[in-house]
């Protein structure tokens, strides 16, 4: 009875340290997520101690599963099919050998500062590779970025944290035995990404038809009912299966998102109330997720690896994600990147909940070098939503990247 009450506390105070958080962050006109995670930092464990939620913790684990998967659902459903075929060149570039040329770079910088192997090296920067979709999603939709440039992104951001995730644990496995043996890693990442895949599209399918005009769409009416059973039920099962759940959560939302050519429709009522839901549901995610992110800032070790660390967010940043951008869309010449794209790409890069989440299982793990990860992925969530979030809107002004209007925007899949 105890522990149910301090649970409900607990939810209850994350619920409105969020609350507080968005007036503030609308008041002083900041980004919404720089005021969660500051609020989550203050009534944690580092500062008044009034709330503990830890990674490991089935509460945080319930948010970081359900809460993300539901922000990657609702970005899935804002991507266009038709604007991705026009990308898919540099999208694929990206997600596939963009992560292991940033992770490498950002390896080259960790070795030499903080006296480490270069394959401890080389983990560290795998759990910082990965973009992260539960930043990005909601930051574009606030500034109204250009259709190419927000869904590419996002896009990026929903595939790259399955390449990311089995990245580092593949060289985590290495780190551990001492052996580099990628055999069976590179085996789990495939089969990852392809029942991730594979569950997706048959659950997008499947909640398609269930919500759609036809006969067989009982759901119509009460998407709220489908959808949260579906990604859950699909999630799950593709975690139990060894798959990737967030992969499979952002392609039921593009396969959702898409329904039109499945020759599949809704009512113009239905379609708001999917996309009403869809919305409102990963707006509280957002606010559960960076709360609990904030919660779990390891202070205590950030002060010990400062000085190197902000080195390494310096590479991070300014080196080796333009190098990355630069070499995965210069030869897409199908996507047609102008300059003032290139350099937005180039400076979007937030860090979040997956590499934070990534981190915290190293750490529990005991693998060499998980210190090091764990506060360099703290790092970089505090030093891009500080530096990257915050200017990301005045930059997309400057280089012409922003809808005029809201009113201008496309419906979702005519983009």
């Amino acid at each position: 009875m105890v522990e149910t009450e301090q649970i409900l506390r607990d939810f209850g105070l994350v619920v409105g340290a969020g609350l507080i958080s968005q007036a503030i962050a609308a008041l002083l006109r900041l980004p919404e997520m720089v005021m969660l995670v500051a609020m989550g930092a203050l009534i944690g464990p580092s500062v008044l101690g009034l709330v503990e939620n830890p990674l490991e913790g089935v509460g945080a684990q319930l948010v970081f599963t359900i809460g993300v998967s539901l922000i990657l659902f609702h970005g899935g459903t804002e991507i266009s099919l038709r604007v991705l075929s026009r990308t898919a060149v540099g999208l694929g570039l990206l997600v596939l050998p963009g992560v292991f040329l940033t992770a490498f770079i950002v390896a080259l910088a960790v070795a030499p500062i903080f006296g480490v192997s270069l394959l401890v090296a080389l983990m560290v920067g795998a759990v910082l590779a990965a973009t992260d979709p539960a930043i990005l999603i909601p930051l574009f939709d606030e500034i109204r970025l250009k259709p190419k440039i927000a869904q590419t992104v996002v896009a990026e951001s929903g595939f790259n944290d399955t390449v990311g995730t089995v990245l580092t644990l593949a060289v985590a496995g290495a780190v551990t035995s001492g052996q580099v043996t990628l055999s069976v890693p590179a085996f789990e990442f495939v089969r990852g990404l392809l029942l991730g895949t594979l569950i997706g599209v048959v659950a997008g399918v499947v909640l398609s038809y269930l919500v759609s005009f036809r006969r067989g769409g009982a759901w119509r009416e009460s998407p709220a009912v489908a959808i949260l059973a579906v990604v859950a039920l699909g999630y799950f099962s593709v975690e139990t299966l060894g798959g990737s759940g967030y992969l499979a959560a952002f392609i039921m939302g593009l396969i959702v998102g898409n329904m039109e050519l499945l020759h599949l429709g809704q009512h113009d009522e239905h379609a708001y109330l999917l996309e009403g839901f869809a919305s409102q549901v990963s707006e509280i995610a957002v606010l559960l997720v960076f709360v609990t992110l904030g919660i779990n800032m390891p202070f205590e070790t950030l002060g010990e690896y400062l000085a190197g660390g902000l080195v390494v967010m310096a590479v991070f940043i300014f080196v080796a994600r333009p190098l990355t951008v630069l070499a995965c869309l210069l030869p897409d010449r199908r996507g047609r990147w102008a300059r003032n794209e290139i350099i937005f790409l180039a400076w979007c890069r937030e860090t979040g909940v997956i590499p934070a989440a990534i981190g915290a299982l190293l750490l529990s793990e005991n693998v060499p070098g998980a210190d090091i990860a764990v506060s360099m992925v703290a790092l970089a969530v505090l030093v891009t939503l500080l530096l990257q979030a915050t200017t990301a809107g005045p930059l997309a002004r400057r280089l012409g990247l922003v809808e005029r209007e809201a009113g201008d925007q496309l419906p979702v899949g005519d983009h």
